[in-house]
């Protein structure tokens, strides 16, 4: 990855999302997670140049082959790796997830979210409270998240003591990353975020915050951008 911002934010999220197997060779990080079935637990990072892109895709396919998983591979940043995706293309592997890195500065951050009239709940793990606020607000709690590397929180917005969104926030190298951002339907546009975001990058104390958005969420990625958040690169993945 040739530019140093995006090399930095792909490794803060590799380090800041739990996988069981984490592997380097031939130019790849080579990821798979009994445990997690997301594609970002479940797939090759390309970290460096591929001097010979189709002997690499074989190391990939032998990896994945020997787990009993589809070969997957995380084209990111995907503006670096044209040649790559053609030739997954070619192989058979298709697209999917199409994915917008953003990112922002802390205090630009905490600039763009004034304080707001609810109280925010930080557990350091996926408490019972958590959980039950995830499915409350209309979400799906996925399993293992214990696993995520410390230090973590994991956010509850509160109005009235009813759960009203969720978040979570973990740091590594000087940045924090945003994931599972969930507002209940009924409080959308009403600063649910804005106050998760708040209280969960205030307690990071990392200068830096990143967060992953589908591309084709044109909402989100706007309302992500009055916050101060400004495009960093793009991925998807191919899936053989």
């Amino acid at each position: 990855m040739s530019h140093p911002v995006t090399r930095d934010i792909e490794r803060a999220a590799v380090a800041t999302w739990p996988t069981t197997t984490a592997v380097l060779r031939d130019g790849w990080l080579l990821r798979h997670c009994d445990l997690l079935r997301r594609r970002r637990s479940n797939s090759a990072l390309p970290i460096g140049p591929l001097d010979d892109p189709e002997s690499a895709i074989e190391t990939v396919e032998r990896f994945y082959a020997e787990r009993s998983s589809p070969a997957t591979v995380q084209v990111s940043p995907l503006d670096e790796h044209s040649v790559l995706d053609e030739l997954l293309a070619a192989r058979g592997y298709r697209a999917g997830a199409p994915t917008a890195v953003m990112r922002t500065s802390r205090d630009a951050l905490l600039q763009a979210c004034p304080a707001q009239d609810f109280e925010v709940l930080l557990d350091e793990s996926p408490a019972p409270r958590w959980l039950d606020a995830v499915a409350a607000v209309g979400g799906t709690p996925e399993p293992s998240l214990d696993r995520v590397p410390a230090p973590a929180a994991f956010a509850t917005a509160v109005s009235r003591g009813t759960p009203v969104g969720v978040g979570m926030f973990a740091v590594a190298d000087g940045w924090c990353g945003v994931y599972g951002m969930r507002t209940d339907d009924r409080w959308r546009r009403r600063g649910v975020a804005a106050a998760l975001m708040r209280a969960g990058v205030g307690w990071s104390s990392a200068e830096q915050v990143f967060l992953q958005v589908e591309s084709d969420n044109a909402v989100a990625r706007s309302r992500y951008a009055t916050l101060g958040f400004i495009s960093a690169h793009a991925y998807h993945y191919r899936v053989r």
